[in-house]
């Protein structure tokens, strides 16, 4: 080492020994800490060699990482992120592109969740999370050039889930990647960031959530198990998957079968939890009438009010202590599915609890709220979505606000967080989730109450400015089409010129059919299809997700499985962007109409429908 110092070959000495070391099994004790030098080393040689050697150094490196991903994860990925800085400074495409080939045939760490063990933590994999942040991190060092990295991540996590507790502080994750220069990949970010059930402010259990989790658990002095073990989790490791949890308890006191909460509960609990009894007998009573009443546990507790569900409650014979419980629990499970998903519903309330500093003016958001024509007010929320995306793609940055107080719950000895998170990027990307939730569910009422049974020119000036707002939404997602442009323009002058034909007509929407589907092509089918193809051709059948497998579960035919998952998977990629889905549909019904009204109606009056 000391010899080759001067001219640097004392590193690659180093180097050479080290990869030696970890191909000698009677040396397994110290492979570990071997790649932990390897990792030390890597920085300096990609700093210091050429690109030639740079290439063979990363091969190399990565032929060992692999068969070590398994037995070693933390140190593998700690390896993989410290190279990765150092080639993305390099600035070299072709060694930045080779990197992240050898990033992507690594694998990726899925959550494998494994249900809870008798010390009450859920078992999880404890590298998927680093494995999430570690591809993060590469990316924010150049979001351009991480195009593949961010969709694989993307597909990953719709494939197999994610798993972020609380505690993880993820956030800050988020407010990093919002400060990198995300600007050119603008559209892909949201793909991925919609996946991540993080976008509110309080850590574990505060306010509301605390007052209802505490009181439901007090009415039974704490003597039901499964529910005090459900407050338990919601106040020390809650997550995204507290919300299957209580469903699954919605599910025993209907059925009485409580295979159905065996997944979330430790085995020991499990064990004591009887399918009758004075915490089971009441809530059969209600949630089995409910049943009867029409209801649909849950969804129906998303949209009943407290007041209307405590009038379906009122006729139902059972204790008043059994009546309030099930009030608490519907309040107690809204409370929790508001936290963890992008709910437009509550959107109001969720501007009370922002900090309002720093934030474009919320007034005019509260206004377009307000605003009683439907079309007037997605031009509101659309403008103030734009003035937050102008806001998270500037190069300012914003201070972090973090009150987060650690304490340890002696009965189970498990330690917890609580308090939260403010940053401003990171808050606006949240609010910009709801408006956009409440911006798609505005598009399907208004297209819903457009009619496309007959259409006339009055119908056309309808539909242009519905299009207009459409396109405008899309550009706020980062979507963008020259295509589209030149559809509208073609529209506009249509209806500015008399003596347009009804074919023209039907030949420009031909057009505006053709520009959406090149959108979902440039910005999903190109961008995904061949990363999903490569991540199908390795996938975990056993751990993805279960709205995947139909109802015989795994196919036999592993293709047509394949051709599910990328069905699946592209519907929902269209669903959660911002009126994409809901624009496709609407082109296609005013297409069908067109077609359906030329073959019915005389050649003679279509011309008269271009008039009306």
């Amino acid at each position: 080492m000391k010899s080759g110092s001067a001219s640097g070959k004392g590193m690659r000495w180093k180097f050479i020994f080290l990869l030696r070391i970890l191909n000698i099994v009677g040396l397994s004790a110290i492979h570990e800490e071997a790649l932990r030098d390897i990792n030390r080393s890597l920085i300096w040689l990609i700093a210091h060699e050429n690109r030639i050697n740079i290439e063979k150094i990363m091969r190399k490196t990565f032929s060992i990482l692999k068969p070590r991903m398994e037995e070693f994860p933390d140190t593998a990925l700690n390896c993989v992120l410290n190279m990765g800085q150092g080639v993305y400074k390099t600035d070299e495409s072709d060694l930045i592109n080779l990197f992240i080939d050898s990033v992507l045939d690594l694998g990726f760490q899925t959550p494998a969740i494994g249900g809870v063990g008798n010390d009450w933590q859920i078992r999880v994999n404890p590298a998927h999370i680093q494995n999430i942040r570690a591809w993060l991190e590469l990316v924010c060092l150049n979001p351009k050039y991480s195009t593949r990295l961010l969709s694989s991540l993307t597909i990953y996590l719709a494939l197999y889930g994610v798993f972020l507790k609380d505690t993880d502080l993820f956030p800050r994750h988020i407010s990093l990647l919002l400060n990198s220069n995300i600007k050119p990949v603008w559209n892909l970010v949201k793909q991925l960031a919609r996946l991540f059930p993080i976008y509110f402010n309080d850590i574990g259990a505060e306010g509301a959530l605390r007052d209802i989790s505490t009181r439901i658990d007090e009415l039974t002095h704490r003597r039901d198990l499964l529910v005090h073990f459900l407050r338990k989790q919601v106040h020390v490791e809650s997550s995204n998957r507290v919300i299957a949890f209580i469903e699954s308890v919605f599910a025993f006191w209907k059925t009485r079968d409580k295979r159905y909460v065996e997944p979330y509960i430790p085995p020991n609990i499990y064990e004591q939890i009887h399918n009758r009894g004075q915490f089971v007998d009441g809530m059969h009573r209600i949630f089995s009438e409910l049943g009867k009443k029409g209801l649909t546990i849950p969804d129906h507790l998303l949209t009943l009010t407290s007041s209307e569900f405590k009038a379906l409650l009122s006729d139902i014979p059972a204790e008043p202590e059994d009546v309030e419980r099930a009030e608490l629990a519907a309040i107690f499970y809204k409370l929790l599915y508001q936290k963890y998903n992008i709910d437009p519903s509550e959107l109001r309330q969720y501007i009370s609890r922002l900090n309002f500093e720093g934030f474009p003016n919320i007034q005019k958001l509260k206004d377009a709220l307000d605003e009683p024509d439907i079309q007037e007010r997605i031009v509101k929320l659309l403008g103030y979505s734009e003035s937050l995306k102008e806001m998270m793609l500037s190069s300012k940055t914003y201070p972090v606000y973090e009150n987060i107080y650690q304490k340890r719950h002696f009965t189970i000895d498990i330690p917890s967080m609580y308090g939260n998170y403010h940053e401003m990027k990171f808050d606006a990307l949240g609010l910009t989730f709801r408006i956009e939730a409440l911006v798609n569910v505005l598009f399907e009422e208004i297209v819903g109450s457009i009619d496309l049974n007959l259409i006339t020119r009055a119908a056309f000036e309808k539909i242009n400015d519905v299009l207009i707002l459409f396109y405008n939404a899309l550009k706020t997602d980062g979507i963008s089409s020259v295509e589209f442009d030149r559809q509208m323009d073609l529209l506009n002058h249509a209806l500015e010129t008399r003596g347009f034909t009804f074919t023209q007509f039907l030949d420009i929407f031909k057009g505006f059919v053709k520009a959406v589907n090149n959108i979902i092509a440039d910005h999903f089918a190109n961008i995904h299809e061949k990363n999903l193809s490569r991540i199908l051709s390795d996938m975990l059948p056993d751990q993805i997700l279960p709205k995947y497998l139909s109802l015989e579960e795994y196919p036999q035919d592993i293709e047509s499985f394949g051709h599910r998952i990328s069905e699946i998977f592209f519907r929902d990629r269209l669903a959660m962007s911002v009126g994409l889905q809901q624009l496709d549909m609407f082109l296609t019904r005013i297409l069908k109409t067109l077609y359906d009204q030329a073959q019915k109606v005389p050649v003679g009056k279509l011309r008269f429908f271009t008039q009306l």
